[in-house]
């Protein structure tokens, strides 16, 4: 193994010296001196602005410094072997392209003369005399027929050969790979995806009319092309640089000689703008053709340093202004990732692109990092558009901060603090990875088509920079608000928050059992690990399944629920079967979960055999048969498919999606879901073309689409919103900028928001701009766009003397989470002290947090990675740095959560919800149960601070819950202590009482009736109790209710409302929907996030609704406590 050290030694240089401003300004001089003294004095000159060059002497320049830099990062790393590769790869490939030409478009094409023998004749002959064998055949016989003289019998040989390869089928099949034989297809816009009509579920729908592909879990689905398809679209390019028509990057004009017309706009009125990022693609793609991959790599980069984020399968905008309007166009996607990972596989690959975007000698100007200016920027968001603005200020010589909501996972040391010789090590499977949960949407709404190992390359290059600092389970609103920011010094905050509210739909029986939000389902799966073998979190969907939408969420959730179902069953089927059936069905709750392990376990079985079937024939499985059998995944879309969002804007995803064996419904205008008898759903009700359509569904997924992300506003209210859509932009002057729906990528915007506080200015980028939404690249460009005006906005404030290493201690000391103490003197409750600084002083009565350990320090045990996927942690009282969390001892999560140790890390993302509304001078009546009497630990004192009167109904299971006794009366004016069994509490206060009662109704009757608590003098009632206690008091507080005539007609009845949880950011991933009804008709009004309002008016909270979303995962809840308990057997 080489020594990376070793190699820059002669230079002075080391690993640790090139991660110094200091060690890349030595690195430059030391490429300027490799080069001619002439090419040296040009690029000073250039770089000084004393040489004034045209676009097309700019493209020239860079060339020529592409491949002087290809040599000297080769002859420096000592990779020349490595690199010629590439050279030598590039030679062949020229032949089999001139072949291309001479004997197949010239040749073949043209020749008309009859032809006697067989192909397969021919093919004897001309593999006999090159020498080809089935493996080389293509090359061998190019590398043949090119040193033939022309108009030879061997070259007529050779020609006819080619000819019958193109018109019979036995030709087409043996050519069928060739880059030789491969042409460009002309276009036709209504019909870009193959497909045929079938019908399904008694109406028509389309299925792919085409391969079907295998797909077995969670691995990479999309290889990418090898290098010498890539060799025949580096050929297919036009080289448009060279003449100031790269459309590709710069947008198809109306008329080029007239560019104040505009850009052009395709088939489906989208702009062709090109490449958002202005890529140097044509001169990238010379680069490519010739071997000379290093400097594409930097070509690509002078504008993408972001990179490893775009290209195949992520962005298409280069494609869709190719100079091939009539006929496919160059797959620059394609060529841009491999071009990547061609670097990347080099030795020191990752090394060559950490330097790169830190220094690019192919740049004029910020070719190297700025010494420090000591400005200070927190970037909120690590999605495309955070990374992406981090990168470009930390380049500048600012402080970065970047939090991120979603919990980050820590890189290992060694990657941080030492060079990495080969890519291959930092590969992971996807099906196996860890979730580092970093790059926002590119980690959880992305599905495996895409290598997510490039994410945590540019994890790994932001996390080394000394002037960088990270951070995951931070939200902003949260654990910190724009003030903090800027008392704690910062100069500028930039909010990358991505898409937020997912639609809902409003229709009968939405969000019943079965029904899900699509973002809800693939962060389930892709972030809290539910996929894996290994995990411990659940996410319990049925088939068949149906998808509403048209955009690439749809496709995805989709494609996902396929692969998802196939490995849920069986995992169900290997813990059923190591557990024991019987033992299983022992635990269940209801007779519907014996059916559902029914269904379950006969399609485990089913799966299993089809695993067992394909290893005995030595091919891989083909589940979509059995996927088919039980009733397959319809993607459902109001309009047809040509106007869907995902046909006209990556129309690729639709053909993978058909491989994989999904069918798609058009002009289905969802009605309503009907509900079994046990109320999950059975199917869902469409008008189609005016008429109603009954389409059988257990689960149905919605990507309805989502909203700019605003919530801060909502929660604050500080930020101006405009149109209740996206933020109000102001420039830099502070002028207020209305939003132009017709503005490009490419136009004027304004990057800032209404804030402004001393000339300290908030931008908002990424999807939460409206100019720059809808897809990663075009995040990825608002956050370049805008890192300027971010800097030139920040030249206005006053110096800032605060140190940075002073600033990254308060962050680090203020947003690391861990462990203080854990007490388990109450069997029943752990309670639990957590350090987490900035988390407590922000946090207030009636929030909570989303709990979760880190997936690397995990403990495996039987396969199953202890782990806290995701909890939902009320607080119970803060103290100085410290949050206080009383867990009650069931289910998995929180018994987990009581093993924790001193010490140990975790992250408390929040405080999130709505604190509880404090009134002052008011008589409150609280009901809790045991997780209710909790929240009072903390919530009674600061009610009676506020010369309020508190009277708590506890409502126990038996004495024995009973815990803080003396916290409890030290906060309550009276307390009236309930167990539905055994003994009473004994109440030790006069005015206390204890009651043994098993209906809360009726017990709240008894009270006023026998005087012990005057419910007539209640102003509000708060209840922090079970469904069941909150449908009592809806059905009793409503009119001819039994409590009516006994509360003040304007009393207050407040219930928590307790749904389940994910991303807990208050309208992201959609898992805490909740409708709410009129508290007169009885109807649906509005479906609400819970986790921005979890207290809510008991009278319009559809409660039959909560039931149903709680119970979304019931048996696989069940089997999971069956497994950990198991597990716990083995360990303790």
């Amino acid at each position: 193994m080489t020594d990376f050290n070793d190699l820059w030694r002669p230079y002075a240089l080391s690993f640790d010296a090139l991660k110094t401003t200091e060690g890349l300004v030595s690195l430059d001089e030391l490429f300027l001196k490799s080069l001619s003294p002439e090419l040296n004095s040009t690029i000073k000159a250039w770089r000084n602005n004393a040489l004034t060059l045209t676009a097309i002497e700019t493209s020239e320049l860079q060339l020529e410094i592409a491949r002087h830099l290809n040599r000297f990062i080769s002859e420096t790393l000592k990779i020349e072997d490595h690199t010629n590769f590439y050279f030598e790869q590039a030679a062949d490939e020229a032949i089999v392209l001139e072949f291309k030409n001479r004997y197949v478009q010239r040749g073949a094409k043209r020749y008309k003369q009859e032809i006697t023998e067989s192909f397969n004749a021919l093919t004897e002959q001309v593999m006999a005399k090159s020498g080809a064998t089935a493996e080389n055949f293509e090359f061998a016989l190019a590398k043949y027929a090119m040193a033939l003289e022309a108009e030879s019998s061997e070259e007529k040989t050779v020609i006819e050969w080619a000819t019958l390869a193109l018109n019979t089928d036995e030709g087409k099949a043996l050519t069928q790979h060739w880059v030789s034989f491969k042409f460009p297809e002309r276009v036709d816009p209504q019909a870009l995806v193959n497909s045929t009509e079938i019908t399904f579920k008694g109406i028509p729908v389309k299925k792919g009319d085409g391969k079907d592909r295998r797909r077995d879990g969670f691995h990479l689905t999309d290889s990418r092309m090898c290098d010498h398809d890539i060799a025949g679209e580096t050929d297919y390019c036009k080289y448009c640089h060279d003449h100031d028509g790269d459309f590709c990057s710069k947008g198809f004009p109306i008329k080029k000689a007239q560019p104040e017309l505009g850009l052009k706009k395709d088939a489906f009125g989208n702009t062709q703008t090109g490449c958002p990022l202005d890529e140097k693609i044509s001169e990238m793609i010379t680069l490519r053709k010739s071997g000379h991959v290093v400097g594409a790599l930097a070509m690509i980069m002078i504008e993408n340093p972001m990179v490893p984020a775009t290209g195949h399968r992520i962005c298409n905008d280069c494609m869709k202004a190719c100079i091939y309007q009539k006929t496919e166009p160059v797959n620059i996607p394609q060529i841009e990732t491999n071009v990547l990972t061609s670097v990347l596989n080099l030795p020191w690959g990752v090394e060559i692109y950490d330097i790169f975007t830190r220094w690019n000698p192919l740049k004029q100007t910020d070719y190297l990092p700025t010494e420090s200016t000591n400005r200070k920027v927190l970037v909120s968001g690590l999605g495309p558009a955070g990374f992406t603005m981090t990168h470009y200020l930390s380049q500048a010589g600012c402080h970065v901060v970047a939090v991120d909501g979603l919990k980050i996972e820590p890189l290992p040391e060694a990657l941080l603090n030492g060079p990495v010789e080969h890519w291959s090590s930092l590969e992971e499977d996807l099906a196996n990875r860890i979730l580092y949960g970093f790059g926002g949407v590119a980690e959880y709404g992305i599905t495996v088509r895409w290598d997510k190992n490039f994410l945590r390359l540019i994890y790994l290059v932001l996390a080394r920079r000394n002037n960088v600092q990270i951070f995951g389970g931070v939200r902003l609103g949260g654990t910190l608000m724009l003030e903090d920011a800027f008392k704690m010094g910062f100069d500028h905050v930039s909010m990358a928050v991505g898409a937020g509210l997912p639609r809902v739909l409003n229709i009968e029986n939405s969000l019943a059992r079965g029904m899900r939000q699509a973002s809800d389902f693939l962060m389930a799966m892709q972030l809290t690990g539910a996929a894996k073998q290994t995990s411990l979190s659940t996410l319990q969907v049925r088939m068949p399944a149906v998808v509403i939408g048209g955009g690439l969420t749809a496709v995805d959730a989709a494609t996902e629920m396929q692969a998802y179902y196939i490995k849920q069953v069986e995992k169900v089927l290997h813990r059923v079967e190591t557990l024991g059936e019987e033992a299983v069905r022992a635990k269940l709750f209801t007779p519907e979960d014996h059916d559902i392990l029914d269904e379950f376990l006969t399609h485990g079985r089913e799966v299993k055999a089809e695993r067992e079937r394909a290893a005995a024939a030595g091919e891989a499985p083909n589940f979509t048969p059995l996927l088919h059998k039980w009733g397959g995944v319809l993607l459902a879309y109001r309009r047809t498919m040509q106007e869907s969002p995902a046909y006209t804007l990556n129309h690729e995803e639709i053909t993978k999606a058909f491989e994989e064996g999904i069918f798609y419904g058009e002009s289905l205008n969802p009605t309503g879901v009907n509900l079994d008898k046990y109320g999950h759903i059975e199917s869902i009700s469409f008008t189609k073309n005016g008429e109603d359509v009954t389409i059988p569904a257990r689960t149905v997924l919605v990507a309805a689409g989502t909203s700019p992300n605003t919530i801060y506003a909502t929660e604050h209210g500080t930020l101006e919103v405009e149109d209740q859509h996206h933020f109000q932009g102001y420039d830099i002057l502070g002028n207020k900028v209305e939003y132009d729906r017709s503005k490009t990528v490419k136009d004027d915007f304004a990057p800032f928001t209404s804030f402004n506080h001393k000339d300290h200015r908030v931008s908002y980028i990424g999807d939460t701009h409206p100019t720059f939404n809808g897809n990663v690249v075009k995040a990825i460009t608002s956050a370049k766009r805008t890192a300027d005006q971010v800097i030139e906005a920040m030249k206005a404030l006053p110096a800032n003397h605060i140190d940075n290493a002073e600033l990254s201690r308060v962050m680090t000391e203020g947003l690391t989470v861990t462990i203080e103490s854990v007490k388990l003197d109450n069997p029943a409750v752990a309670e639990v002290w957590v350090k987490a600084p900035f988390v407590a002083r922000n946090f207030k009565p009636g929030q909570f947090f989303r709990l979760q350990t880190y997936e690397v320090d995990g403990q495996i045990v039987d396969d199953t990675r202890l782990q806290i996927p995701l909890f939902t942690a009320s607080g119970t009282g803060s103290k100085d740095d410290a949050i206080r969390l009383m867990v009650f001892q069931w289910g998995v999560a929180p018994r987990l959560v009581s093993r924790l140790k001193k010490g140990d890390r975790l992250v408390l993302a929040g405080p999130t919800g709505a604190p509880t509304d404090i009134p002052t001078n008011k008589n409150i009546l609280i009901m809790a149960g045991r997780w209710g009497t909790a929240i009072m630990l903390d919530l009674a004192p600061v009610l009676r601070e506020a010369g309020n009167k508190i009277t708590y109904i506890a409502t126990l299971g038996q004495a024995s819950e009973m815990d803080k006794m003396d916290e409890l009366e030290a906060s309550t004016d009276q307390i009236v202590w309930c167990v539905q069994k055994g003994e009473k509490v004994t109440a030790r206060r006069a005015q206390d009482s204890s009651v043994v009662a098993t209906d809360m109704i009726e017990l709240l009757h008894e009270l006023d009736k026998d005087g012990v608590v005057d419910l007539s003098s209640i102003d509000r009632m708060l209840a922090l109790g079970s469904t069941s206690l909150l449908k009592g008091l809806q059905k009793e507080l409503s009119e001819g209710g039994r409590l009516t005539p006994i509360f003040k007609a304007d009393v207050e009845v407040m219930g928590t409302v307790g749904s389940p949880m994910q991303c807990m950011m208050k309208g992201v991933c959609g898992q805490c929907l909740q409708w709410q009804i009129d508290p007169i008709t009885k109807k649906r009004t509005k479906a609400v996030f819970t986790c921005a309002g979890q207290d809510q008016n008991v009278k319009e909270i559809d409660l039959d609704n909560l039931t149903a979303r709680t119970s979304q995962n019931r048996l696989l809840d069940v089997l999971n406590v069956a497994w950990f308990d198991n597990i716990l057997k083995k360990i303790d």
